[in-house]
Order: C-alpha cells, then structure tokens, then sequence
C-alpha cells in the first residue's frame, strides 16, 4: 500500500465514520444537550456506549487530517513552489491531527470521571464545543494552501484543487459573519462541504498521476 492510496482512503472513509457516529448515531442516542453541563449527564447516562462513538468517531475525524498531511507531505519539496505550499500544508494538517486527538480523547475523560467531577467535565466539553471554530480555520487555511499547490502542479483533476480552495474561502468568510442573524444554516451547509469535499479529493487523489 503506497502513501496515496491510504491517504486516499482515509479522507474518504474518514469523514463518512465521522458524521455516521457522531452527527448520526450520537445525536440520535446519546443526545446533544443545550450546555456542557446537559452533555456531560448524558455521557453519564451512556457511558459504554459514549466510548465506543468517541473510538470510532475520533479515529474518523483525526483521519481527515491524517490523510490530508499525508498527501501534502507526498508533495513536500522546499525547492518547488508545489512543494514549500505542501510543505506549509502538510505542518498545518499535523498540527490539526494532534490538536483532534486532544481534544477526541478528552472525551475519555469525562466518561470515566464526569460522576466524581461534574463541574470539570462540564468545563471540558465546553472547552471542547468552543474549539471547533479553531480547528475548522486552520482546516481552512490548511485547504486554501493544499488547494493552490495542487492547482499549480496539475497532476490532479481541477475540480479537486478548487473545491479544497473555494470551500476553505467560504469557511473563512463564516468566520467574518458570526453576528449576522440567521447565518447557522448556511454554515451548517458549508460544514457538511467540509466533510464532502475531502471525500471528493480522496476519490480523485486515488485517479491522480502521482
């Protein structure tokens, strides 16, 4: 198996465990509560089963990242223009990797002490909640950069460089729009690109000539 075929596989497979666990089967069962306290009680309520979605789903989500790095790192050469913007890439993508596994794993935590500390786990999921915005600009910027290196190398199909391009823009104007009324729809729209597109290029990168 070769670096492209896993890397491709993982941004393909990646985001499908992902949303089928956590936006799926957590929020139907385990349930998402209105504050970080209201998470926390429901993760008490279902503790085996919280641990399986958070293994299963946190393996998806980090292998986004994953994969992306790898096919940046692929491309990593600092005497290239490709190569210094993948390089840039594939850091940022890493980064990205162990900042997801942080803050998955954390989950752990609150599972087996939330009883014993509520008040810390609650803070925990809050902080966990209030990270998503982080990760998703540095996801974004992680595109854009991605996305002009391979539109400049040609060896893949435009259609994937320009997707990881235009929607990392869109997720960087969300970040300019968080006091207009009205907008969570259309940022939820925008987040379900985020987790298309990587399925997208992963198809593609299985295609590409390189």
């Amino acid at each position: 198996m070769t670096s492209k075929t896993l890397s491709s596989w993982m941004l393909i497979a990646g985001p499908i465990v992902f949303f089928v666990v956590i936006m799926g089967i957590w929020g139907a069962v385990i349930g998402e509560g209105e504050t970080a306290a209201e998470d926390v009680a429901n993760i008490i309520e279902n503790q085996t089963l919280s641990a399986i979605l958070v293994m299963i789903g946190s393996i998806g989500f980090v292998s986004i990242f994953v994969g992306y790095a790898l096919t940046a790192w692929y491309r990593a050469d600092g005497s290239t223009t490709v190569g210094t913007l993948a390089s840039v890439a594939s850091l940022i993508f890493v980064g990205l990797a162990a900042i997801s596994m942080g803050f998955t794993g954390a989950h752990f935590g609150v599972i087996g002490g939330g009883e014993e500390n509520p008040v810390e786990s609650a803070w925990i999921m809050a902080i966990i909640d209030n990270s998503f915005s982080a990760i998703f600009w540095f996801w974004a910027l992680g595109n854009i950069i991605l996305g002009a290196a391979l539109f400049i190398e040609k060896k893949i199909n435009n259609i994937a460089s320009l997707l990881l391009i235009v929607w990392g823009v869109l997720v960087v104007l969300m970040h300019f729009t968080v006091e207009i009324e009205g907008i969570r729809p259309i940022g939820f729209i925008i987040f379900i690109g985020m987790m298309v597109v990587p399925i997208i290029y992963g198809a593609f990168n299985l295609k590409s000539e390189s």
